[in-house]
């Protein structure tokens, strides 16, 4: 019996959270047969979850979602009620309550009910704005437009409210989507400072109306604002190169009188975007040297030891001075100091060397899951962006990739070893038999000459496979969603992760021959389908790399019993009756011809996707990474 729309909601984050308990026990047993009863049990689970759940959202939700229910006062109460109770307690930038939102102010709309269309534009704003790309991030902003032309409407919210206490909640609730607006602004990898400052002038005007408040509501709106205006002069700083030369003037004698007043505080006691915004500033303009700037940013990070709270309702309204908020804000301006340093590469480098390693210690210490789970999927990626340009070898970028993602997906590690694997097994045979298929990567013009390049070759395909999918960490709270089905409008965000996964391997130089293979490995073997359409694989010079990736990587998927838990993984031999149908049009057809006619291959590859190869391998991964 299908149940109320809140009820689903409220049963919908037991079910995540009793999956997450599963998980949590996986990372905990060290005995591989208890262990394979837990992720038995975890996939049953899950496929119990997958069914009731999709029965109540195709009962419950889609008729209303896509149009095939008429709303009325009673369910839109129970939608509005479901959904804003799951983001209040979840803190999920969960698309699925993303569109009902907007399905929610459309009907308000039309009933002229003002101050409900308000809430629910503002509650699909702040709910939708983590979205970094796509359709959902661009009417998340226009809503934000929406709703901050009230800020020169307070006299007409103060009309139409009956009690000073409805105002005030009206008020903050259009407040709270302008801060939100804010926090879009500045969590685009370039922000635009200009912009930022713009979002922080229309949250100011409140300050036009003082008296329409009594004190104590009037901290609590004064109090974000100046948290914004701190942030606006930080953000600057940390973005000092990009910044226009009139902001640049007006810090300038900002900073130095903050800074005289923050030294004077005990360490603990300093205010992190005042005390850390002037050292950057001094670094920048050349006020102090490098090594002053370094060592003085180096020992106030060490010195504090506040610890973030990532179950905290609000990520924003956390003290800037967490260690978390430190590492991810001192971190490139360090490493930016120490390449200005004035001595040896290998200095440099060992230098580098051990911030990382410091870095990669602290994320290990992060929680997977969370209630800030998806700001912590969009911070940790900004870091990643950030420092990915500052390593030197390409092994320690692998392994500062790795961290990345385990620490928000385990999931996904597995496959990129699983496919990894699977392509190194495969490229080997290729080579002994079939050299003459990698000519074009390696510009030679002798099949016999490949031989020579194995273990360039090797190397290649397996640390590409590696990074394939990095980009997914914008999206893990989606890609993770696996007890219901995908909405068409997620299903349009996990097309994005080659993107972002080939952007990030393009800002460092030792990464950049594994861009276009990550680019290209959802792309058909035709080039007629499959993401991104503006890239022609059939012109890539690593396109048999690509076919090699894209036929592995799906060979992975289509065969996991454990890492798909919704849905049985298929047999081996299913998947390459499927790639036979396929060859030539999603698949390069003489890899699956080769794979086809060479029994010892195929024989290697079942045993690699059985289940209880799987479960090795699985294993292992677990206990080293954990």
């Amino acid at each position: 019996m299908v149940g109320s729309i809140p009820k689903l909601y409220q049963e919908y984050r037991k079910r995540l959270e009793d999956v997450d308990m599963i998980e949590r026990e996986l990372l905990r047993t060290d005995n591989l047969e208890d262990w394979l009863e837990r992720l038995n049990r975890k996939s049953d689970l899950i496929r119990k979850y997958y069914k009731q759940t999709e029965k109540e959202i195709n009962t419950l939700i889609n008729p209303i979602l896509y149009g095939e229910k008429p709303l009325d006062d009673k369910t839109a109460k129970e939608l509005y009620e479901g959904a804003y109770a799951y983001y209040e307690n979840v803190m999920c930038d969960d698309v699925m309550e993303s569109q009902m939102f907007v399905r929610l102010w459309e009907y308000y709309e039309s009933q002229g009910d003002e101050f409900n269309e308000r809430s629910c534009r503002c509650a699909f704003s702040n709910n939708a704005f983590l979205n970094v790309e796509g359709n959902l991030r661009k009417l998340a902003m226009e809503q934000a437009d929406w709703v901050s032309s009230y800020m020169d409407r307070i006299d007409h919210l103060r009309r139409i409210h009956a009690n000073d206490e409805d105002f005030f909640m009206d008020v903050k609730r259009v407040l709270g989507t302008l801060r939100s607006r804010y926090e879009m602004e500045s969590s685009q990898f370039e922000p635009d400072i200009s912009r930022m400052i713009a979002c922080f002038n229309d949250m100011s005007k409140i300050r036009k109306y003082r008296s329409y408040f009594s004190d104590a509501e009037w901290e609590s709106i004064e109090k974000p604002l100046q948290e914004v205006g701190a942030d606006v002069c930080f953000m600057a700083v940390l973005h000092w190169n990009s910044v226009d030369e009139k902001i640049k003037e007006a810090l300038g004698p900002t900073y130095p009188l903050g800074f005289i007043e923050q030294i004077k505080l005990p360490a603990e006691e300093r205010d992190m975007k005042v005390y850390v915004g002037y050292i950057v500033y001094a670094f920048y303009t050349g006020l102090l040297k490098p090594e002053q700037t370094f060592t003085l940013l180096r020992a106030y990070s060490h010195s504090v030891e506040n610890e973030y709270d990532f179950n905290a309702p609000n990520w924003f309204d956390q003290p800037a001075a967490s260690r978390f908020g430190v590492i991810t804000t001192t971190t490139k301006p360090m490493l930016e100091m120490i390449e200005a340093f004035n001595c040896d590469k290998a200095k440099k480098i060992r230098m580098k060397a051990e911030l990382f390693y410091e870095i990669q210690t602290y994320i290990e210490t992060i929680p997977r899951e969370c209630k800030c789970k998806e700001y912590l999927d969009q911070a940790l990626y900004h870091l990643l962006y950030d420092l990915i340009p500052f390593i030197d070898e390409d092994d320690m970028a692998i392994e500062f990739i790795d961290c990345m993602i385990i620490s928000r997906q385990m999931a996904t590690l597995i496959h990129t070893v699983m496919t990894a694997k699977l392509s190194e097994t495969v490229l080997k045979a290729l080579i002994a038999k079939r050299p003459e298929m990698f000519l074009e990567v390696l510009g030679i013009d002798d099949p016999d000459e490949v031989a020579e390049y194995t273990e360039f070759l090797k190397k290649l395909m397996y640390n590409a496979a590696r990074c394939h999918d990095i980009g997914k960490i914008l999206i893990a709270n989606i890609v993770n969603t696996q007890i219901r089905r995908l909405s068409d409008m997620e299903y349009s965000y996990i097309k994005f992760h080659p993107k972002w996964s080939y952007e990030i391997l393009m800002r460092n130089r030792n990464l950049q021959p594994y861009a276009e293979i990550a680019l290209g490995h959802h792309r058909s073997f035709d080039g007629k389908s499959g993401y991104p359409m503006y890239f022609n694989n059939r012109k890539s010079k690593f396109r048999i790399l690509i076919d090699l990736l894209t036929v592995c990587d799906c060979m992975d998927a289509a065969t996991d019993v454990f890492g798909r838990n919704y849905t049985k993984g298929k047999t081996f031999e299913s998947v390459m009756a499927e790639f036979s149908r396929s060859a030539g049009t999603h698949y390069n057809p003489e890899i699956v011809d080769f794979i086809v006619n060479n029994e010892e291959l195929k024989t290697t590859l079942r045993e690699m996707t059985s289940e209880a190869g799987r479960a090795d391998r699985y294993f292992h991964i677990y206990r080293r990474y954990r």
